[in-house]
């Protein structure tokens, strides 16, 4: 789940240390969810550079006040078919991925365009998998953004819809089930094209202590619907839901 964040207006480098919990399904898919404690760490140069757990590494090879575009590196992390979720620190272990495998840590290379016209914001980031799941991603998004001096302190807001595309690789990788899966996992056998992945909406608002903005509190919550393929899969329709809840507040000082 990435943290969306303010466009920086920086010079030279930001250091962003912190940490918060993530309210979340124990696997893309499932009905059941735990409570988990992630770190937030960012580093930041000037308004062209920027790297984080969440949202990978990211160069604005062309920056504007409307364009953005640029390369992007990201880490999936693995789907552990025992369950392990190492962060968790409330919500079972489950089951329900036994038998069908692991999807190891993938690595993720690509690019993302973003345009802003007032308080509109569209964007597109794709990425392919080099190992792991092996699978293209695309993720599309409009935004609307504000600010809010209600409570003293701005608070910047965002949110709006957005729509997740894969290919064949990557449906295929989490949800598709082999004759050999089948038998060890007592789902139906089943072949996972790639389309639209989901569709929901999300916000984030940032909530700044002081006017300094070195200490905030970032707010995410985000609901999304499986469909397709994705929706249709034995994992999804016997064990999950497609219905997808996220809830998150991290708290974070920059430095």
């Amino acid at each position: 789940t990435a943290i969306a964040q303010e466009r920086p207006d920086l010079e030279g480098w930001q250091v962003t240390v912190g940490a918060g919990s993530l309210y979340a399904p124990t696997y893309e898919g499932d009905d059941d969810y735990a409570l988990s404690v992630l770190p937030n760490i960012q580093v930041r140069y000037a308004d062209t550079f920027s790297a984080s757990v969440q949202n990978g590494l990211r160069y604005n090879v062309v920056n504007t006040d409307q364009l953005t575009i640029g390369p992007l590196a990201r880490v999936q992390f693995a789907r552990e078919e025992d369950g392990d979720q190492p962060f968790a620190i409330s919500g079972n272990e489950t089951n329900d991925l036994v038998g069908i495998g692991d999807v190891d840590t993938t690595f993720e290379l690509g690019g993302y365009l973003s345009y802003r016209t007032g308080p509109l914001e569209l964007g597109i980031e794709a990425r392919q998998g080099v190992n792991g799941h092996e699978g293209l991603v695309a993720d599309l998004r409009a935004s609307v953004r504000g600010r809010s001096f209600a409570f003293g302190p701005p608070i910047i807001w965002s949110a709006g819809p957005r729509l997740r595309l894969v290919d064949d690789s990557y449906n295929s990788a989490y949800f598709g089930v082999t004759q050999e899966q089948s038998i060890a996992s007592r789902l139906d056998q089943y072949n996972a094209d790639g389309g639209i992945y989901s569709f929901g909406l999300g916000a984030t608002a940032i909530i700044p202590f002081d006017r300094s903005g070195k200490w905030s509190v970032v707010a995410i919550a985000g609901y999304d619907q499986l469909t397709g393929d994705t929706a249709d899969a034995p994992l999804v329709v016997d064990r999950g839901s497609e219905d997808q809840f996220t809830l998150g507040v991290f708290l974070s000082r920059a430095f």
